[in-house]
């Protein structure tokens, strides 16, 4: 096999590999949004997160925007 076209596919392979290794990293790379809400909620009830809907969830409840809260082990 030429030296040049051997070399061409190994690169390609590598270039392949590196930018599927980088890709879940990527993903977690994403800031969570943190509103006025979740800060709120926070100083209330600290060690949750605030999803993408702008909940704040706690292992134990879920804080909506709309001023409802969910208990999480009974769905109420």
């Amino acid at each position: 096999m030429n030296k040049s076209v051997l070399l061409a596919a190994l690169g390609a392979g590598t270039l392949i590999t590196l930018a599927i290794g980088t890709l879940p990293a990527a993903a977690q790379a994403q800031p969570r949004p943190d509103t006025e809400f979740c800060a709120k909620m926070r100083a209330q009830d600290p060690g949750g997160i605030c999803t993408p809907k702008g909940e704040y969830v706690t292992p134990e409840k879920v804080y909506l925007p709309d001023g409802t809260v969910k208990i999480r082990s009974t769905g109420n």
